[in-house]
């Protein structure tokens, strides 16, 4: 099947069918995908893009915009289905993914970026390859912020110069609710949290004031109407961060962000969970305990009939109180008050 694959030109009317049986087959098959990226699957596919934007750029300097236009309509639906067959061979594979980034993955989709602003069908498939290639892979997430193997060169260091920094734009961007491609962004820059250049760059880029200015929505409001699909995207990436020591600071920089966190917590489990996580770092817990919000929301949560939420509000106190002999003694008599919850809960 790879063979027919390889063979065939992209006019070939076979060239598609061809091309959706071998994605089936890589996307739930390991062995298929390493079989395949030892035959060179994946080398052939980053080469290719490549060489579609070479082809772009030539078309760029001729005469003719119509039919100018026409031929880059053409290269950009090749990029999307040579993007879509590395989706299926890199997913859940690291060692098609190291190849991919030997392959220098990152530059060649860096390289075609003017022209996907300009295509959302072979934007949004390259941001789903970009979100598979930087799942749970360090090495992919440095890449894409100009820090490691395969990446543009000259990028490191340099202002606005990487594939992230693009991807922050796309997530900055003003874009109707649900926009499948701000979804997207946001995925990807949550992905990329799990790297330290990564989360370095969010901060550097002042993006993560971003959160500040988006409306609360009433108590009433459901997360799916008005603001509240943006506003989950955000606090997916909020907790992601909160997971790193270097990530809850970054987020307590942010004046305003407990009283933000605060006010979401009893409507949003993301925000009560990054909350929480601020609370195990030694260096926030002053913070934590002087913001009168936040102390009131982990207090609440003792009194909650829900367990997980009792349970989570339990052990942000129990963090503070943690070689924390100032505040131990009010609350100490918090969390004897949570116990006797949790055990009448566990009793029923």
């Amino acid at each position: 099947m790879h063979q027919s694959f390889e063979k065939r030109t992209f006019l070939d009317p076979l060239k598609k069918p061809t091309a959706r049986a071998l994605m089936k087959l890589l996307a739930c098959s390991p062995t298929s995908q390493n079989y395949a990226a030892k035959a060179g699957l994946i080398d052939s596919c980053v080469e290719q893009l490549k060489q579609i934007y070479s082809q772009l750029n030539l078309e760029s300097a001729r005469p003719g915009r119509m039919s100018h236009r026409k031929r880059e309509d053409g290269y950009l639906k090749e990029v999307k289905l040579t993007v879509e067959i590395l989706q299926s061979a890199l997913y859940c594979n690291d060692e098609c993914k190291t190849i991919a980034t030997d392959a220098r993955l990152t530059l060649a989709v860096y390289s075609l970026w003017p022209w996907l602003l300009l295509d959302d069908p072979a934007l949004e498939a390259v941001l789903d390859l970009l979100c598979v290639y930087t799942a749970k892979f360090t090495t992919a997430c440095s890449s894409l912020c100009g820090s490691g193997p395969g990446v543009v060169p000259g990028s490191k260091g340099s202002s606005g110069s990487s594939l992230m920094h693009s991807i922050i734009k796309l997530a900055s961007g003003v874009a109707p609710d649900n926009s499948s491609i701000q979804k997207l962004a946001f995925y990807l820059l949550t992905n990329l949290s799990i790297s330290r250049d990564c989360r370095g760059l969010l901060q550097k880029n002042n993006f993560l004031q971003g959160f500040l200015s988006l409306p609360v929505p009433k108590a009433s409001v459901k997360s799916s109407v008005g603001s509240g699909g943006v506003l989950a995207l955000w606090l997916k990436l909020m907790l992601s961060l909160s997971v790193w020591e270097d990530g809850q600071q970054s987020i307590l920089r942010l004046t305003g962000a407990l009283d933000a966190l605060a006010d979401l917590a009893s409507q949003r489990h993301h925000a009560l969970l990054t909350l929480h996580n601020l609370c195990f770092c030694p260096a926030n817990k002053s913070h934590v305990i002087a913001n009168e919000k936040a102390m009131t929301v982990l207090i609440d949560c003792l009194e909650s009939k829900d367990l997980e939420t009792c349970c989570t509000g339990a052990s942000a106190l129990w963090a503070l109180l943690h070689n924390n002999q100032r505040k131990e003694e009010p609350m100490r008599n918090y969390l004897m008050k949570c116990l006797e919850n949790l055990s009448q809960i566990l009793k029923c």
